[in-house]
């Protein structure tokens, strides 16, 4: 669940986003997630504003987050058999309006995306795999923010972020 890129850790506008996805049933397990502004995105520019999480075991999280207007918009992961048929699989969320991962991040917090699930949608023969993402209630926030802690809290890379480290286990004292 490590970022990709290092943001400065004493940065105090900076907000923590984190949540889950069960890809159950997906042809891939979840290795990345893809956050990006709104904003930036309707203007074309597919870089400024975007941010991978890395994701583990459906948890995906970034302890560096500028204020805006941000939702998912792609994710992926690695499925397949083992040297047979492996290979990276890529999703698009959906780009053309807001989802349900959409978010507005005003003022530095911690901040829950949901937990999401994969559902294949039946599709013929010969067309193109089709998916929907749903809305869970399980995990819970508390749940998936006790457990993205644990990794945040072990992860060598995300040590120095001691001040996003105490806003969640602010957030997780709310939550309790």
């Amino acid at each position: 669940c490590a970022t990709v890129s290092q943001p400065d850790p004493k940065d105090e506008t900076l907000s923590v986003v984190f949540g889950y996805m069960d890809m159950t049933g997906a042809p891939s397990n979840l290795r990345w997630v893809n956050f990006q502004r709104f904003d930036l995105q309707a203007r074309g520019d597919s870089t400024e504003g975007a941010y991978r999480m890395g994701a583990k075991d459906g948890l995906f999280l970034h302890m560096g987050i500028k204020p805006g207007a941000y939702q998912i918009t792609r994710f992926g992961g690695v499925g397949g058999i083992p040297l047979l048929t492996q290979r990276d699989h890529e999703y698009d969320y959906g780009t053309q309006g807001r989802n349900e991962t959409a978010v507005r991040i005003n003022r530095t917090g911690v901040y829950f995306i949901g937990s999401l699930r994969y559902v294949e949608q039946k599709t013929g023969f010969f067309e193109a795999g089709k998916f929907d993402m749903q809305v869970t209630k399980t995990p819970s926030e508390k749940e998936v923010l006790q457990r993205v802690m644990k990794i945040a809290e072990e992860t060598e890379a995300l040590k120095p972020y001691t001040r996003q480290l105490d806003l969640m286990r602010k957030r997780l004292a709310e939550l309790s």
